[in-house]
């Protein structure tokens, strides 16, 4: 039962039950004071009551770190997520409380940020806030009524562009790679063509995982969080047996993806070719397409797992299509 006292000419309400948190609440009339008792005491009686004590207490930029600590450390894209975050934390809206984080407030977050963001990096940085949100109220059991972000409508992305490296590019690619000082770089690059592999994976390739005999290659701990084994062309074969063998069994000296970005970028300026590392998996994708691959085929050497994805990385041109009809 709600009891009442009169201080500093405030009416103070209290609710005290077995086995549930007191209640208290300041109101300057005594009517107030007695409509909000008579709703708690209803809620308590109905098993719903609404406990918003800490979501009042803890900020957005606490949950972010904790998120950010706990989840996303696990994550293989965990640098990238990291660096959105450390960003986000540095935004005044990190610093509400997460009973202040409403639609209005985040409506306003992205309009802020679409001034200085495409599309689709300002729906990445409300997905984060997001499954932070969710997070609080699925992992750390923090009460809130509901997820604010699901009122905020996503903006629309652009339709995605890939690009391929065409045959005269490839081939000046290659030559200049043969001047670089990352004497493994030629191989990247063939490995990217004509086999689909993934920068990440290729940095991660061992000697011991290469069967010459069967011109195979395990990839391990992959980008989808499993191993596949997947077949490489003749080229990538020869290549890889003049490169030198490195005393900690792996087939790239190469120990950080920054330095492979460095002598990337290297390449680019020498060639005036200025595609990223990535349109080598579109090439290999599309090519295999054109040579006549089954989509099983091409899903399984590139680990793509979802077809539209696979989709969008396959860019056959007209001329090949008005080949085919002849």
């Amino acid at each position: 039962m709600a009891g009442y006292r009169k201080r500093n000419g405030k009416w103070e309400v209290r609710i005290r039950r077995n086995n549930s948190k007191n209640l208290s609440k300041t109101f300057i009339n005594k009517e107030d004071a007695q409509r909000w008792a008579r709703e708690q005491e209803n809620k308590l009686d109905k098993g719903i009551f609404e406990d918003l004590t800490i979501a009042s207490k803890i900020t957005l930029r606490e949950l972010l770190l904790r998120y950010l600590n706990e989840v996303s450390i696990n994550k293989k894209g965990y640098e990238i997520e990291k660096y959105k975050i450390k960003k986000l934390c540095r935004h005044q809206v990190s610093g509400f409380k997460l009973i202040k984080i409403t639609p209005l407030v985040l409506r306003d977050l992205q309009k802020e940020l679409m001034e200085n963001y495409n599309a689709s990096t300002v729906n990445k940085y409300l997905t984060l806030v997001s499954i932070s949100i969710k997070f609080a109220r699925q992992i750390l059991g923090i009460y809130l009524s509901t997820n604010p972000c699901e009122f905020i409508k996503r903006l629309k992305e652009p339709e995605f562009i890939g690009e391929i490296i065409e045959r005269g590019e490839e081939k000046v690619l290659l030559e200049k790679a043969e001047l670089s000082k990352a004497k493994w770089l030629k191989l990247a690059i063939i490995l990217g063509i004509d086999c689909g592999i993934r920068r990440g994976e290729i940095l991660k390739i061992h000697r011991s995982d290469i069967d010459f005999n069967k011109s195979t290659v395990v990839l391990k701990d992959t980008k989808n969080g499993s191993s596949r084994k997947v077949g490489l062309s003749k080229r990538a074969i020869e290549e890889i047996k003049k490169l030198p063998i490195n005393i900690n069994g792996k087939l790239i000296n190469c120990l950080r993806p920054d330095t492979f970005n460095f002598y990337w970028q290297q390449l680019k300026r020498w060639t005036g070719i200025r595609k990223r590392f990535h349109a080598s998996r579109h090439t290999f994708a599309t090519r295999a397409s054109m040579d006549g691959w089954s989509i099983t085929e091409i899903s399984a050497q590139g680990g793509w797992r979802d077809l539209k994805v696979l989709k969008r990385y396959t860019h056959i041109s007209a001329e090949h299509l008005a080949k085919k009809i002849k």
